[in-house]
Parts: C-alpha cells; structure tokens; sequence
C-alpha cells in the first residue's frame, strides 16, 4: 500500500507539473508571437519612414531639376522679356544706365536664383 500511494503521489505530481509546464509554454509561445509582430510592424514602419523620406527627397530635387530645365527654357527670351518690362516699370533709369548689361545682370540673376 506504501508504494501504491507513492506512486499515485507521483502520478499526481507528475500530471500536475506537466500540466504547469504545458500553461507557462503556452504563454511563453503566446508572448514570443506577439514580439514578433511586434517587431514586424515596427520594422515595416521603419522601412515606410524610410521610403517616405527618400520620395520626398526625390522629389524635391526632381522639381528643382524641373525648375532648372524650366528656367533655362524661360530665361532665354521670354523672361528676360519680362524682367526687362519691370524693370521699365519700376526703374527705367536703369534700363538707360545700364543698356546691353542688363541681360547679362538678369542672366547673374537667374543663375543666382535658380542654380543655373
């Protein structure tokens, strides 16, 4: 009877601890799921920030090549044209001052604002 009651102890004991086992690897495997979606969504975030970033970088310096290009295509005849209407407008005395110059001086200008 000594041993039978031992081992229906063990028994017990045994179905017990196995069962406690089973619950703690149960959250643990719960716990480490969730880390790890976690971990994804936060690297997913990370790489999205990082492509935002990257197009909007693009972009702006696709637009100021636009510019560029566009200014050049202006500042050949039709903005040079209207710079020269203003300046008639604002400030004739400077259109008879400087005469020929002032193309080049609109041309400094441009290239100065522009990057041309």
């Amino acid at each position: 009877m000594y041993n039978t009651m031992q081992e229906g102890i063990y028994q017990l004991l045994a179905v017990i601890v196995s069962g406690a086992v089973g619950v703690v690897s149960m959250y643990a495997k719960a716990y480490i799921k969730n880390k790890m979606k976690k971990m994804d969504y936060e690297f997913d975030n990370s790489r999205i920030e990082r492509i935002l970033t990257n197009a909007v970088v693009y972009s702006e310096n696709y637009g100021k090549q636009l510019a560029r290009i566009a200014a050049k295509k202006v500042a050949s005849s039709e903005k040079l044209e209207v710079a020269k209407k203003y300046i008639n407008t604002v400030s004739p005395d400077l259109i008879e001052t400087y005469g020929n110059e002032l193309e080049a001086m609109i041309d400094r200008k441009v290239a100065e604002k522009f990057g041309v």
